[in-house]
């Protein structure tokens, strides 16, 4: 999911989902708090994940009360919701509280998942964020490092076959060369350099059957 999307909220908590981000969601999905107080959406497997990786984090952990009041911020706020027509669909109140949404709201797709913030505290956000310089050099790392990507897994896919090419041509000159065919110039029809005929035993080499079928 990707795109900052601007809409607003009806007087009965309803939003409408964005188009664009339709196709990921489908008509069921998830809601919960995310770590900064907003609504974070999530397809539906993704957010049953989450709801069992906090499951297994309170087995694994039980005395770390920090694991304890993160899962329960998570499982309090958390609801699978269905859209109704027209993708629109109802945030719940707890949810709503929690982030401070009112009528103007703006959602903003992350990957795999989205998140629903009031405009005026995405406002202050973009704010916060156009002043970090170290935040601009992180982006500009992971744009180049991911836009060289495609070219580099072209080079690692071309490469064993200009390798299998190479040691081809090179097989076909031994083969060639051990068979009287061609050996630098040799071989060509007036050739001073051409070897000598072999006087044979009336079979053919094995080497130039494979000449012959190379190819095939």
């Amino acid at each position: 999911m990707t795109g900052t999307h601007f809409h607003s909220m009806d007087d009965k908590g309803r939003v409408i989902i964005p188009a664009k981000l339709r196709s990921a969601l489908t008509e069921r999905f998830w809601m919960m708090l995310d770590d900064n107080d907003n609504v974070g959406i999530y397809p539906f497997h993704i957010g049953y994940d989450v709801l069992q990786y906090c499951e297994r984090m309170m087995a694994e952990h039980p005395e770390d009360m920090d694991i304890a009041e993160a899962v329960q911020r998570i499982t309090e706020t958390a609801e699978e919701v269905q859209v109704e027509g027209g993708w629109r669909v109802q945030v719940p109140e707890i949810l709503r509280f929690h982030a401070g949404l009112d009528k103007e709201v703006v959602t903003v797709g992350w990957l795999n998942r989205a998140a629903l913030m009031d405009r005026a505290k995405w406002e202050e956000s973009q704010m916060n964020q156009s002043r970090s310089a170290e935040v601009r050099r992180v982006q500009g790392n992971i744009l180049r490092a991911a836009s060289s990507g495609p070219r580099q897994e072209a080079s690692r896919q071309t490469a064993p076959v200009v390798e299998a090419a190479e040691a081809e041509r090179e097989n076909v000159v031994d083969i060639a060369e051990g068979s009287g065919i061609v050996s630098g110039n040799a071989g060509i029809a007036g050739d001073s350099r051409s070897p000598a005929a072999s006087p044979g035993h009336g079979k053919r080499s094995p080497r130039v059957l494979t000449l012959s079928q190379i190819g095939r």
